[in-house]
């Protein structure tokens, strides 16, 4: 797998662990990962991750058939910078959801990332402010199936 770009994935801990979902890499494959369990992201300073904490949560990846082409990958790298300055709203809705949702990844050194949160729903919901984050996150669930297990796609 390469960089991480973005991810979308469902989490719930409350009835079993289930924890699952899709990275798209920078080089436009799609992998399927099911961590089954918790990880914690490894700090590295200044509100950035080091790599190897992300690497740990997408362990055994199954690469997906999808890809998607450069030209629309640096599009969407574009507007994660911009989702980058959006506000980030949270409440609380529900209990015992779970958590589904999608991020982006930046990278600003090449060990290190900061985390984009482009909106989630379940126990809490998230909204990133930027219009962008929105785009981002139907595109990467709609378009491209991102989140959802492939056991429970329609044939």
């Amino acid at each position: 797998m390469g960089k991480p770009l973005f991810s979308c994935g469902y989490v719930n801990f409350a009835w079993g662990s289930k924890a699952y979902g899709h990275v798209l890499d920078d080089q436009g494959r799609i992998w399927f990962y099911d961590l089954g369990r918790t990880w914690s992201p490894q700090p590295a300073g200044d509100g950035l991750y080091l790599e190897t904490g992300l690497r740990e949560r997408f362990r055994n990846p199954v690469l997906q058939s999808r890809r998607v082409p450069p030209a629309q990958l640096a599009d969407m790298r574009k507007k994660a910078e911009i989702a980058r300055g959006g506000r980030i709203e949270k409440k609380r809705v529900r209990h015992h959801t779970g958590s589904a949702g999608c991020e982006a990844y930046l990278w600003e050194r090449s060990d290190a990332y900061r985390e984009v949160e482009l909106g989630s729903s379940g126990d809490y919901e998230l909204r990133n402010s930027s219009s962008e984050a929105g785009h981002l996150q139907e595109w990467l669930r709609a378009e491209l199936g991102m989140g959802i297990h492939p056991q429970s796609r329609r044939k």
